[in-house]
Formats: C-alpha cells, sequence, structure tokens
C-alpha cells in the first residue's frame, strides 16, 4: 500500500509539473501539441534481464510500435547477459508465426539457432579484438533476429543462464585435471587432455574397487596404488569430482562410512614421498633490493681486493718508517748533553 501510495505521488507531481511547463509556454492547449509533448516526457527505464528477455520476443501491442532501433536498443540493456538469456529462453517460446504446425516450429527454432551462433562468432571477434563497433552487429544477430522469428509467448518465467554455473565448474574441473596430470606426470608421462580421457576412470575404479570389494581388507592395496602413481588424500576427492556426473552420486560416497574412516587412517599414518613440493614457493624479493644486497656483500670484497693488489704490485714503492727518534726526544738528548758540559 505504502508503495502503491509513493507512485501516485511521484505521478501527480509529474503531472503537475508538464502542465505548469506548458502554461508557461502557451496558454492554449491543442490534442496534438500535448500528445507531442507527452511522448517527449517518458522517462528512459533501466529494464533488468529478465524484463528484456519477455520483451524480445513478446508479441502485441507492446513491441508493435517498436522500431528495429528500439528492438536493437533491448540488447544494450546489458550486452554481456542479454545474448544468454535469449538463449536460454528460446526453446520454451511458443511461436505464433508457426500455430500449431510442429515443422515450422522446428524450422523457426533451427533459424534462431543459427542466428544465436552467428551472435556468438560476432561476440568472439569483439572480445579478441577489441572491434566494439561490432556490437551493434552482434545485436542483430543475438537479440533482434531471434525476437522476430520467435515473437510469440512465453510458456514460462525466464530462466536464468545455465552457461554461467557451467562455465564455473568446468573451470574447476580443468584445474582439477591440471593437478592430477602434474601429480603423475613422473609415471604417466601423459599430458592433459590425455589424462582426462583416458586415465581418470581407471584410476577411480581402481581406488575404489579394493574398498568395495573388500571392505577394511582393501585399503592398503589403495593405499599402495595411491603411492605408486604419487596421488595425495585430497587428490582421491579431486578425482572422484572428476569423474562423477550431475545427478549421480559418486562411487567413493556410496562405500561404507567405516571403510571410508579405515581409509583415512591408514593413508594419513605413513609418510608418503612425493617428487612435488606440498608448499607454495615464496614470493621472490624485488629486483632492486637483491641488487642492492649483491652490491653490498662485494663491496668489502673489492676493498681487500684492491688491498691485496696495491701491497703485491712491486712498482709502487712504499714509505718505510724513519730511524730517527721524534722530536721531543732529540730535545730531551739535547738539554741533557748541555747540563753534563756544565757540571764539568
Amino acid at each position: 500500500y505504502m508503495g502503491e501510495q509513493a507512485f501516485l505521488l511521484s505521478f501527480c507531481g509529474k503531472v503537475l509539473h508538464n502542465l505548469s511547463m506548458w502554461c508557461a509556454r502557451d496558454k492554449t492547449l491543442t490534442y496534438d501539441g500535448v500528445k507531442e509533448d507527452a511522448s517527449k516526457a517518458k522517462k528512459d527505464i533501466k529494464l533488468g534481464p529478465f524484463d528484456v528477455v519477455r520483451k524480445v520476443f513478446a508479441k502485441g501491442e507492446e513491441t508493435s510500435h517498436m522500431s528495429l532501433i528500439d528492438k536493437a536498443d533491448l540488447f544494450f540493456h546489458d550486452y554481456s547477459l542479454g545474448p544468454l538469456f535469449v538463449q536460454e529462453n528460446y526453446v520454451h517460446v511458443k511461436p505464433a508465426a508457426a500455430g500449431k504446425d510442429l515443422k515450422k516450429e522446428l524450422i523457426l527454432l533451427s533459424k534462431t539457432a543459427d542466428s544465436i551462433c552467428d551472435g556468438d562468432l560476432v561476440d568472439r571477434q569483439i572480445r579478441a579484438r577489441q572491434n566494439w563497433s561490432l556490437l551493434p552487429t552482434q545485436a542483430i544477430y543475438s537479440s533482434v533476429l531471434p525476437g522476430e522469428l520467435m515473437r510469440g509467448y512465453l510458456q514460462e518465467f525466464p530462466s536464468f543462464p545455465s552457461w554461467l554455473g557451467k562455465f564455473s565448474s568446468t573451470g574447476k574441473h580443468d584445474r582439477i585435471v591440471q593437478e592430477l596430470s602434474m601429480h603423475m606426470s613422473l609415471r604417466t608421462h601423459a599430458s592433459k587432455r590425455a589424462v582426462n580421457l583416458d586415465y581418470l576412470s581407471y584410476l577411480r575404479d581402481a581406488v575404489v574397487s579394493p574398498l568395495a570389494r573388500q571392505g577394511s581388507d582393501g585399503v592398503q592395496n589403495a593405499v599402495t596404488f595411491m603411492d605408486s602413481y604419487c596421488l595425495l588424500k585430497e587428490d582421491v576427492e579431486n578425482l572422484m569430482e572428476a569423474t562423477s556426473w550431475a545427478g549421480k552420486p559418486s562411487v567413493f560416497s556410496k562405500l561404507d562410512s567405516k571403510v571410508k574412516s579405515a581409509f583415512t587412517r591408514a593413508y594419513n599414518k605413513v609418510a608418503h614421498l612425493t617428487p612435488y613440493s606440498l608448499q607454495l614457493a615464496p614470493k621472490s624479493k624485488r629486483v632492486g633490493s637483491v641488487d642492492a644486497e649483491m652490491s653490498e656483500e662485494l663491496e668489502p670484497n673489492e676493498a681487500e681486493t684492491e688491498q691485496g693488489s696495491l701491497e703485491s704490485d712491486a712498482m709502487i714503492k712504499k714509505k718505510t718508517k724513519s730511524a730517527k727518534p721524534p722530536k721531543a726526544e732529540r730535545k730531551e738528548e739535547r738539554k741533557k748533553g748541555k747540563s753534563k758540559k756544565k757540571a764539568k
């Protein structure tokens, strides 16, 4: 109720403002003049991605007056998320042009998919070469053409793009496979792609099969196999995650909890030698500080070498200490000599 009241107050304030501006300019109002000024007084509204994708495929009075530029402007509300929303939801649209003809609907779906693929190619060119002048071209392929082909009615609420979640999980699995291939590199000598395609499923079975068949008695066999491939306990968990499919639990999770506890205790009881470091390397110091330390270390050595070269050089004459006594001693001796002469 409070929200509706605030909206009505702002709407009334806008109406009064427009009337005061019209009266200040002209005392008489015509229908055409009011209609023209009303169209100019429209506010630009920032639409969210769910509203944009609904409007892209909407049919009826809402989009009948929209020009090509207006339809392309829907893409620019968010040109990063907008194409993903269109790609996710176009299959849920019932196109009005197809009617009840299933074959025609499939043809429209095929053409829409081709247009979205072309838009993705344009997007790659934009991101790879920073050619942002191609954004209007992407707007046509990724938003305008799919909307024209599949214009009709969304059969459900617009869905959030599942591609974002898939992309995140793909990056995580890629890091897991990279780490596994590095840990097993001395034994397998295989690339990351070969490990992913040829090794992971067999490694999983080799670790889990003794535990599943023999229970606690197969724990030592599983640990020995892990040591032969330089695998850690964390690698086994990553291995199960990388080889499990969506909607299906991993094979390791089906094991008895007592067997899994025995496996963990057996692995932690013994120290395992690995050909790689388990700790992160310390950050290297800046080059400037290293150079300063090197120069400080070299300075005394250079001084010593210079001193040694001066001492060993035969061409340089060294000052020898004179055998003459100091002046003070000579004066005392002279005084003593004079006193002896007087005594005589």
